[in-house]
């Protein structure tokens, strides 16, 4: 019986209108419809229906109400579908249907979260805290309606603070604490008699009326139950309404006046209530029936609902059902059933009392529980002080062993830094004394090359110019042999003056080397107009410098090769190209003469000192060639090795 008389407040927009407005809202709203409003207005429509119909037809409400979520997901409209899913999960739990109820409450919750929407979070936690009451899962729901609560106090939300107070009372009455009950009940009564709220008055008084009939204060019970059915009638909740009026119909004396209540519960509750809510008022009405004799009306009416009771698992119920049934069946004379619902009833009564038991003492289990915990908890703390105290103490302790042992090594890294930085001044010293000594001695080699070998090439050229000057030679072939001496030694002196020019450079310039072979061209154009000499190099490597080994080297394979293309290819033009690219350079020297097939041609020993003198430098030497097209010989010689 107590079941019947929960009647949970939720956070939805008040319907502070009476009954006849409401249907007149109702009647607005589906006319609008009919004009074919755009999808917007029409899955407002259906949402707004779904929720003025929850308190006068749950079929009308929820078949609306599925409309409302069709339209709110093809507009992907996250906020209005999250309101329809939570109006929806209100039209089952008025329907006494609690999984579906709780279903749409979670639906609405995961896309509250998806769209951030925290106050929407905290109204559905409300809800989903009175589908858990009515599911007698009362850890979750005072859980949830704390949570709630926390939120609203936090943004001094008054309306849902006292909303949700009103709801924690009525789980306060679930597990008969009733003066915490009428507490809580009270501050939420004080908030909404202040605001005229009439839909929350009608709940609030209903609920506060039951607290005082389960303490048998039936003055007080019947003083806010009246209170109660005033403010429902204003609102139009026909379940309020009829709960009202069987709780009313429960505290009277006269079967004949309790009758009357019953019959208004039942107009009230028809197309309405949850099947367990109809058989609970036609358990009030068969109580009445044996109070006014009519035993027969009574077990018609208790064999039909005891098989609902059986079915929902409604134990409280069940157990009234056997207990009225024992007299109903005495009274016809039928000991076996006597005897067979008094020990239902007092096997059920049994096991009733045992799960108070067992409640009972879970509960003082879990004081003592807690209190060993608590004292465990201060033993604990009292180690883990006693531990973080010897803990700093070594971590102090560690702390300055490490700042000494880092001292030690700091002074030990600077002295082995001294030491590192003094060899390494010795080894550079060393190395430039080195240095200086070879440049002394190249200088020194330079400067004989230069007065001993360079003074006697000159004496030959002398000698052989006066020979040809002093004697009428007229030997063709011994002139010609002259000559070609003389022109050795000249070509001889300027190859020893670019040695000893590099010999007296430890670092030579690419815009050296380019000056040497726009001599060396210069020349060439000179001795061989009918040739066309193009020497390009990219103005980037003027400033990169070579050592003197790499840079004659490289000077020597031009030279060597600007000389056998004169010699041998019968080209009218050649080109010496240098090129600058990432990490490398390329040389190339072409020429559009004659050509050569490797195949049928010796390779003489120019290309292989061409090819050594580069090779030995890290470079990598190439030659290509075909008939008729000329000649190419390219150089590549990578940056880093250009001054080694």
């Amino acid at each position: 019986m107590k079941r019947s008389l929960s009647l949970l407040v939720f956070l939805f927009t008040c319907i502070c209108s009476y009954s006849q407005d409401v249907n007149e809202v109702i009647n607005s709203l589906k006319l609008e419809l009919k004009n074919n409003p755009d999808a917007k207005r029409t899955a407002t429509i259906y949402s707004d229906l779904t929720w003025y119909y929850s308190n006068v037809s749950i079929d009308s409400a929820l078949n609306y109400g599925s409309k409302a979520i069709q339209e709110s997901k093809k507009l992907n409209d996250s906020i209005l579908l999250a309101q329809v899913y939570s109006d929806v999960g209100a039209v089952y739990f008025r329907k006494g249907d609690f999984q579906n109820s709780k279903r749409n409450y979670l639906q609405a919750y995961a896309v509250r979260k998806i769209i951030k929407d925290t106050k929407g979070l905290a109204k559905i936690n409300n809800n989903l805290a009175n589908v858990y009451l009515n599911l007698q899962q009362y850890e979750l729901a005072m859980k949830s309606f704390l949570d709630a609560l926390n939120y609203f106090e936090s943004i001094n939300d008054e309306l849902n603070v006292n909303v949700t107070k009103s709801n924690i009372g009525l789980l306060q009455i679930q597990l008969n604490n009733y003066p915490k009950a009428i507490k809580y009940l009270k501050e939420a009564i004080k908030y909404n008699e202040k605001n005229s709220l009439h839909d929350r008055l009608c709940e609030s008084y209903l609920n506060l009326g039951k607290a005082y009939g389960e303490l048998k204060d039936t003055v007080n019970a019947t003083k806010y139950f009246n209170k109660s059915l005033k403010n429902c009638k204003l609102t139009g909740n026909k379940k309020a309404i009829s709960i009202v009026y069987q709780s009313l119909g429960l505290r009277q004396q006269k079967a004949e006046v309790s009758k009357k209540l019953y019959e208004e519960s039942k107009k009230y509750s028809d197309g309405f209530n949850s099947d367990l809510d109809k058989a609970n008022l036609q358990l009030s009405v068969a109580r009445n029936h044996i109070a006014l004799k009519e035993f027969k009306q009574a077990q018609a009416i208790l064999l039909k609902i005891k098989k609902i009771f059986e079915v929902k698992k409604s134990k409280e119920d069940l157990l009234f059902t056997y207990k009225l049934l024992v007299p109903v069946f005495a009274h016809f004379n039928q000991p076996d059933s006597v005897v067979l619902y008094n020990d239902k009833y007092t096997s059920l009564s049994q096991e009733l009392i045992q799960i108070s038991v067992l409640k009972q003492t879970s509960e003082l289990e879990a004081k003592y529980q807690t209190e060993k915990k608590e004292k465990l908890l201060l033993q604990t703390k009292a180690d883990v002080q006693k531990k973080n105290t010897l803990f700093y103490s070594a971590l102090i302790l560690a702390l300055f062993i490490a700042i000494i042992a880092f001292l030690i090594y700091r002074q030990q890294k600077l002295k082995n830094k001294q030491q590192e930085q003094e060899f390494e001044l010795k080894t550079a010293i060393s190395k430039i004394e080195t240095q200086n000594k070879l440049q002394e001695q190249r200088l020194t080699i330079s400067r004989d090359l230069h007065d001993n070998i360079g003074a006697q090439l000159t004496f030959i050229i002398s000698s052989v110019d006066n020979i040809k000057h002093g004697f009428d030679i007229q030997n063709i072939k011994l002139n010609n042999k002259l000559k070609y001496i003389s022109e050795f030694t000249k070509s001889t002196i300027v190859e020893l003056r670019d040695t000893i020019w590099a010999m007296n450079n430890n670092e030579i310039h690419f815009e050296d080397l380019r000056a040497r072979i726009l001599n060396f061209t210069e020349k060439a154009k000179f001795a061989k107009e009918n040739i066309d000499f193009n020497f390009v190099i990219d103005d980037q490597l003027n400033q990169e410098k070579l050592s003197s080994v790499v840079g004659m080297n490289i000077y020597r394979t031009i030279q060597e090769a600007v000389n056998n293309a004169i010699k041998y290819s019968d080209a009218s033009e050649i080109t010496i190209n240098v090129a600058n690219l990432e990490n490398l350079i390329v040389i190339a020297v072409s020429d559009n003469g004659k050509g050569f097939d490797f195949e049928t041609t010796e390779i003489g020993n120019g290309l292989h000192n061409m090819q050594k003198r580069i090779e030995d430098i890290g470079g990598i030497f190439n030659v290509s060639s075909e008939i008729s097209k000329g000649t190419n010989i390219k150089i590549e010689i990578e940056k880093q090795f250009l001054n080694k």
